[in-house]
């Protein structure tokens, strides 16, 4: 039985020439993702948000019931490697890529009980490096700044983060969750809303419940009345608020915080 080695070359080739444009398409697809993640980069971001969700629910004035069993979730994406780092690349829209080319990634997380020191700590009085992106040198650099907690990063600029040769989206970015988190913080005080939290971080340098409940409500309507007119802070339109407000927001202030003491 004779061996046809024209055929076996011909098949060789066609196998290589497939192969060379399966790789051209998943470069060409690649090249329209809008994300694209490290893997460990994407664990942390789902850990961060369950933790988000357990300290909205500790913050709520009422008593608020709710179970995390086992998390588990199921992905279609297109796994890259280099070097020994693993990126999961998602699609921007359906049909963008063809589904041939995704694996199937199974992500599970395990809830774990916080200690209870921990729980006693507000997330604003944490280290910066509880902020998603910060590592350890970039929080060196914050901290030869004064900037040490989430709340000294929630009441700092974004020019003074570029001291710590932070880039301007960055700095935007980490004082944005900063600011979310202590805004969080005001949480079940009477009248206070996202708005009105915005205001009292940014135009006042309010960051904790003790500083509202110590302030003086007349002085503290003024400066938020000259935040707003010096547009040092947005606000919606038609958005207003009196000393009534500000009288109740101190009261409300200082029984939570009576209320914790106990």
């Amino acid at each position: 039985m004779g061996f046809d080695v024209n055929k076996l070359q011909k098949e060789v080739k066609s196998l290589k020439d497939e192969n060379k444009k399966l790789k051209e398409t998943l470069e060409k697809s690649q090249e329209g993702f809008t994300l694209k993640v490290d893997a460990d980069a994407l664990m942390k971001s789902l850990q961060a948000d369950l933790l988000s969700v357990d300290d909205f629910a500790m913050k709520q004035e009422r008593a608020t019931t709710y179970v995390v069993s086992d998390f588990n979730l199921q992905l279609k994406a297109v796994i890259t490697k280099s070097g020994e780092k693993y990126s999961i690349a998602l699609p921007s829209k359906p049909g963008e890529i063809d589904p041939n080319l995704m694996s199937v990634v199974n992500l599970s997380l395990k809830p774990v009980p916080l200690v209870k020191e921990l729980e006693k700590k507000p997330l604003s009085a944490e280290n910066v490096e509880t902020i998603e992106g910060i590592g350890p040198e970039t929080a060196q650099s914050l901290g030869r700044l004064g900037i040490k907690t989430v709340s000294d990063l929630a009441l700092s600029s974004e020019k003074d983060l570029k001291a710590a040769k932070i880039s301007e989206k960055k700095a935007k970015e980490f004082t944005g969750m900063a600011k979310l988190i202590v805004k969080s913080g005001f949480s079940g005080i009477a009248g206070v809303d996202e708005q009105a939290a915005e205001l009292l971080v940014c135009g006042a340098k309010i960051d904790s419940r003790k500083k509202l409940a110590e302030a003086k409500p007349e002085e503290l309507f003024s400066k938020l009345k000259r935040t707003i007119e010096k547009r040092l802070v947005k606000v919606p339109k038609g958005y207003a608020f009196d000393l009534d407000d500000v009288k109740r927001w101190v009261e409300s202030a200082k029984t939570k915080t009576k209320e914790s003491c106990t």
